[in-house]
């Protein structure tokens, strides 16, 4: 009987140490919160190293898109991009209704545009904010260069006239 005391005691023992072990064993799982999209409502910009990155051409009523909230610094509505849209597409030469409407939107009161003096206070400030604005890049020292030179040289040259050769360049037309 006693022999039978101590199995049945070592097998009750092992019994009680395996679950304690089972049930004392769990894997602690940490949830980890990622935090990666937090908004700080500034608008993120895709900053490109040179204008040979853009490779795709905008659709119509992307450039259009675009060519509003970078004057506005808003997003155009629906029903107003859809009807230039229309016109834009019904329109043979291109290049003449782009300077047409950015003129359109530059005469806007609403629009966000710096005076010529402002441009003239600091030119070279200027030329690298208008870069980034409407080309999402800094621009090459030739190209600074060259810019800073051409507003310096001619009295006459308002930002209107900057803005108007930025939006008909070759390159705003991709991205």
């Amino acid at each position: 009987m006693q022999a039978f005391n101590r199995l049945n005691m070592k097998y009750i023992v092992s019994i009680f140490v395996v679950s304690f072990l089972l049930t004392a064993c769990k894997k602690k799982v940490d949830h980890i919160v990622n935090y990666d999209n937090v908004i700080y409502e500034v608008n993120t910009q895709t900053i490109y190293s040179s204008n040979a990155q853009k490779n795709k051409q905008k659709s119509p009523e992307l450039i259009i898109s675009i060519m509003y909230a970078d004057i506005f610094n808003q997003g155009i509505q629906t029903n107003k991009l859809l009807e230039i849209a229309e016109i834009y597409l019904a329109t043979g030469d291109k290049t003449m209704f782009n300077e047409l409407i950015f003129s359109h939107f530059l005469k806007d009161p609403s629009a966000i545009v710096p005076t010529d003096g402002q441009m003239r206070a600091d030119i070279d400030q200027f030329v690298e904010d208008t870069y980034i604005k409407f080309y999402q890049r800094e621009p090459s020292e030739y190209e600074k260069h060259y810019m800073i030179n051409l507003i310096e040289s001619d009295a006459n040259m308002t930002v209107e006239n900057v803005y108007t050769a930025i939006i008909l360049s070759n390159e705003y037309f991709f991205y």
